[in-house]
């Protein structure tokens, strides 16, 4: 979680705190405190029970976000190893179409990334290629 949401957390968790230790000391004071903090609790109360909800809310919005981000990276790695099996396909059943593919698709990549990019072709034309050439992955 976010430090900022995790330092609102633990303040919500003093205030928590406060105000039970608030209800155990007021027993212990004079009757004119008493009825002045009884009636100062229920608003502190709300605001923690405000602060709650704010809290929750935010939790679910981090982890709705979460869930988009893993989605997208997901699906970016499930179409960086599909443009891999494109290029195998292309290299080994149609050649004449590779330099074209490269071109239009390996060319722009920067180094780091087209190197990645080779590397992992090396290792799926290694494992996986009748696999890879006949479509079953």
């Amino acid at each position: 979680m976010p430090e900022e949401y995790q330092q609102n957390a633990a303040t919500l968790a003093a205030f928590l705190e406060d105000r039970e230790r608030f209800r155990a000391e007021l027993k212990d004071m004079p009757p004119h405190l008493q009825a002045k903090l009884k009636a100062e609790l229920p608003k502190f109360d709300r605001t923690i029970d405000e602060l709650e909800a704010l809290l929750a809310k935010e939790y679910e919005r981090i982890q709705t976000a979460k869930a988009k981000d893993a989605q997208v990276t997901e699906l970016v790695d499930d179409a960086w190893e599909k443009s891999k099996h494109i290029y195998i396909t292309i290299k080994h059943q149609t050649p004449h179409l590779l330099d074209s593919f490269t071109k239009q698709v390996l060319d722009p990549m920067p180094e780091d990334m087209l190197e990645e990019f080779l590397d992992g072709v090396a290792i799926l034309e290694t494992t996986k290629l009748d696999t890879i050439l006949k479509g079953e992955v």
